[in-house]
């Protein structure tokens, strides 16, 4: 008979499961293992890869029993059945799956105009040995190896060294441009705060052993066309043209390549849209490149103008859907994924929002000189081609074959870039390239107004002062926390604007964070104001309805959004008012901004409303603001008033 205290015993309890799947190629061994929090650091330190198309750890594939010893060593302080791991991970060893991890490495090969090769890929321990091997050189910037190797040489090295079999490489046949990276400098106002200095090695690092180089295509020269004056006459009557904008088809079209770059609201992709038809011919395919939140914009615009076009949006469609379409929209995300189409040919490209390209490094930019290098026409389309450095300009000019983008980057700043004088030789050497208008040329629109609204919070700046003497806080992250106190301070303001509105007025409220916008959502439905939001997260369906409530329902009196969501694409001209709550960092973000109710089809005078916090880093920015206006005015609005003389 059982005693009360036996009955008591405690029970032992299984040890949790820590390898819940393992594979391996011969060489690497992938481990998905139960969630540890801060284990991440610790694998990582250990050796461990994390491979994120296989939601796996890769580590080097050594026996069961090492395999095991390593776990318990890193994960040691965890309470697991490191035992119960060992027969799966034999299993996996014994059992190799050849191209479990290759094929999805991604690796490319792209000659180099100079000789060799440059070599890219997801990071992979024995890619990077294996590279290391043939005695390249990484270039950071570039996210790619510089190999003074033939192309057969190091597909062959890749299969006997890193089991990449070749039918996984991907070869590119255009030679690419690699050259060297100019640092950005610094702004004409830099902007600091007192702050704690850097932790050790966060500066360091071996960036005197790594490359500087960045990878680009020089598009082919740019060659002068005819047009045919007829058809555009045509097109331009059914697509209800204004005379402006014939001309703006005009300029693109009578170019193998060219830059519309009037100001924001003059209807670019119309003239975008046409001018690629009448220049790819009625079959040819014709390639739109936006960014995601801009697509479906596209798609609207070219059914208004041609209401049969057959359109595809990469990543939503197959590639053998694409095929069968005259018309095909991708963003710059999935824009890699067409590079490797070679078969899907494209007789024009229109690259919309082509400022997004000013970082010549990232990988959005080397995707679009990819598919620039063998698309023979090239549309750059911007209303601010210059956002805050002349060399901003070099991308674009060098993906249009512009005789000033054949220049290597550190020569064109040289002779272009930090002076006034050097500013009026640049503008000089655009003309018949750029084209920029203003919106002077829509005769029935009123005037936008800005106006600076200096702001005393009434809960006084303790929350602002705080931050500053933090000290603790580096200098980016403590700006940033600055900024989001001053706007989160601002609210009041903004709330009392929004009540103030006159019975037929529309308020357009810009935000850099979204918990400001949260918490506007909720003042203002206690307020009794209705109002839509909009922010990077929402999805086109959302978005889209946010933007039609606001345009048709009387009672939606306020748009509030975050400035990278809404500032660019959409058309608000319901609105007659627009607030910011934080000053963008650059002027043409700023307008790009104000102009989503500032454009063709606003009817009313627009007030915009800059509101500073005197005493404060608001003051800063706003001057540093008016300085890069002035490097935007030598340079892009030059053009135009060479134009206007002409």
């Amino acid at each position: 008979m059982s005693t009360f205290d036996d009955r008591l015993q405690p029970v032992a309890l299984a040890l949790p499961e820590l390898v819940h799947r393992t594979v391996s190629d011969g060489r690497r061994l992938g481990l998905t293992l139960t969630y540890v929090d801060g284990a991440a650091k610790d694998l990582k330190t250990a050796g461990a890869t994390w491979f994120g198309a296989r939601r796996m750890w890769v580590i080097e594939a050594v026996s069961a029993g090492q395999v095991v010893d390593w776990l318990r060593k890193v994960l040691q302080g965890h309470r697991f059945d490191f035992d119960e791991a060992y027969k799966p991970i034999e299993a996996a060893l014994a059992n190799p799956d050849r191209d479990f991890f290759t094929k999805l490495l991604d690796v490319q090969i792209f000659p180099l105009t100079t000789g060799g090769c440059a070599v890219s890929s997801l990071y992979d321990q024995p890619v990077v040995k294996c590279l290391r091997g043939l005695n390249g050189r990484f270039h950071k910037n570039a996210a790619a190896w510089e190999i003074h190797r033939p192309v057969e040489a190091i597909l062959k090295a890749l299969r006997e060294h890193a089991g990449v079999d070749e039918v996984f490489v991907f070869v590119h046949e255009q030679a690419v441009v690699l050259e060297a990276l100019l640092s950005v400098g610094t702004s004409p106002l830099p902007l600091t705060v007192p702050a704690a200095s850097p932790p050790f090695g966060e500066t360091a690092g071996d960036q005197e052993e790594q490359g500087t180089g960045f990878l680009s295509t020089i598009g082919e020269a740019i060659q002068r066309l005819s047009i045919d004056e007829v058809a555009l006459a045509g097109i331009a009557d059914s697509a209800g043209l204004r005379s402006y904008q014939v001309a703006g088809v005009r300029h693109l079209a009578t170019q193998t390549s060219a830059c519309l770059a009037d100001d924001m609201g003059l209807g670019k992709s119309r003239q975008s849209i046409v001018a690629c038809r009448l220049s790819a011919g009625a079959e040819g395919r014709i390639l739109i490149t936006c960014p995601a939140t801009l697509r479906i914009n596209w798609e609207r615009e070219i059914l208004a103008v041609y209401p049969n076009a057959r359109i595809g949006m990469v990543g939503e469609d197959r590639m053998s859907t694409l095929s069968g379409c005259d018309w095909v929209i991708a963003n710059y995300e999935r824009l890699g994924g067409l590079v490797k189409e070679k078969d899907l040919d494209f007789r024009v490209m229109a690259v919309d929002e082509a400022h997004y390209l000013k970082e010549a490094h990232a990988g959005r930019t080397r995707n679009a000189f990819m598919m620039a290098g063998r698309i023979p026409r090239r549309f750059v389309i911007t209303g601010t081609p210059l956002l805050s450095r002349e060399v901003e300009l070099h991308t674009l000019l060098r993906l249009s074959g512009h005789a000033l983008g054949r220049m290597e980057l550190a020569e064109f700043r040289k002779q272009y870039a930090g002076s006034p004088e050097k500013r009026a030789l640049l503008a000089e050497a655009l003309k018949g390239w750029m084209l920029r208008r203003r919106k002077d040329v829509l005769t029935e629109l009123g005037t936008k107004t800005r106006h600076v609204r200096y702001v005393s919070p009434s809960e006084g700046l303790a929350a602002y002062h705080e931050v500053m003497k933090d000290m603790s806080l580096t200098v980016m992250p403590k700006i940033t926390k600055l900024r989001q106190t001053l706007e989160a301070l601002k609210t009041e303001f903004l709330i009392e604007t929004a009540q103030g509105l006159g019975e037929e007025d529309k308020l357009i409220i810009f935000c850099e964070y979204m918990q400001t916008v949260e918490t506007l959502k909720h003042a203002l439905a206690a307020s009794g104001i209705g109002c839509v939001t909009l922010v990077g997260a929402d999805s086109m369906s959302k978005r889209q309805r946010a933007i039609d409530a606001f345009q048709t329902d009387p009672s939606i009196k306020v748009f509030v959004a975050t400035t990278s969501a809404a500032g660019v694409g959409i058309t608000l001209t319901k609105a007659n008012w627009v607030c910011f709550g934080s000053c963008p960092w650059v002027p043409a973000v700023m307008r790009q901004a104000e102009d989503r109710a500032y454009r063709m089809g606003q009817t009313r005078d627009v007030n915009v409303l800059m509101p500073l916090i005197p005493g404060t880093i608001d003051e800063k920015i706003w001057r540093l603001i008016e300085a890069k206006t002035e490097i935007e005015e030598d340079v892009v609005e030059a053009v135009r008033a060479e134009l206007e003389l002409a």
